[in-house]
């Protein structure tokens, strides 16, 4: 599973559009939605229930929020620290 598939769903969780998500995540909106389908099914179930305008979590989706999003922070963290690392020994 990759961490940046994760980011992606939470920025598309929070937005709650694919157009505003993949704006803000630098992507194109096939390519979110393609990213977001491969999670879905590494996953092996639904996170989003899609509309025209709006996607809402499912349950399954709001169920895998939290653990998204300690993992992408536990990634952002050690890697953070080790940029601390590799300057104080600069």
């Amino acid at each position: 599973m990759k961490i940046q598939s994760m980011r992606e769903f939470i920025t598309l969780s929070e937005l709650k559009n694919f157009n505003y998500a993949s704006e803000k995540l630098f992507l194109s909106q096939p390519t979110l939605s393609r990213h977001i389908k491969e999670l879905e099914e590494e996953l092996g179930v639904t996170l989003f229930n899609r509309s025209t305008r709006r996607v809402e979590l499912t349950e399954y989706g709001q169920y895998f929020l939290p653990f998204a999003k300690r993992i992408v922070s536990a990634e952002d963290e050690y890697t953070e620290g080790f940029a601390r690392m590799r300057k104080a020994s600069e």
